[in-house]
């Protein structure tokens, strides 16, 4: 799937393969692959039907100059529930301001530690 974020436009629609679901508020979660934080995006399911749901996403303001083009995980869920559906988007934005980048942290404390080596001698 491919999102392209305008800023004069925030207002975008997106059609899953999910058929016969509940009309109402979705949470969208972008997850970057470098990075790791996620970022949760109210959406709302508006058609529903035998073969796919269409669904109303508005960005907030300020999304696309924080330089979010590239391709990040994403998955939808109701509520509190567990996502029903994940896979790949492509984000593309109108870059500008600031870089919006984050460090990677692998979530190891040990992560930057000095390994001691030995050395057997050859006889």
């Amino acid at each position: 799937m491919t999102l392209y974020v305008d800023t004069a436009a925030p207002t975008q629609y997106f059609y899953l393969n999910s058929p016969n679901l509940v009309l109402g508020a979705y949470v969208f979660t972008l997850t970057s692959q470098y990075s790791k934080q996620p970022v949760e995006i109210d959406c709302t399911a508006q058609i529903t039907n035998d073969r796919y749901t269409k669904f109303e996403i508005v960005f907030p303001s300020g999304f696309a100059d924080e330089h979010k083009n590239g391709v990040y995980y994403y998955n939808v869920r109701q509520g509190d529930l567990m996502p029903f559906t994940r896979g790949l988007v492509k984000i593309i934005t109108e870059p500008g301001g600031a870089m919006g980048t984050v460090a990677y942290d692998s979530g190891v404390e040990t992560e930057n530690r000095e390994a001691e080596v030995y050395y057997r001698p050859n006889y």
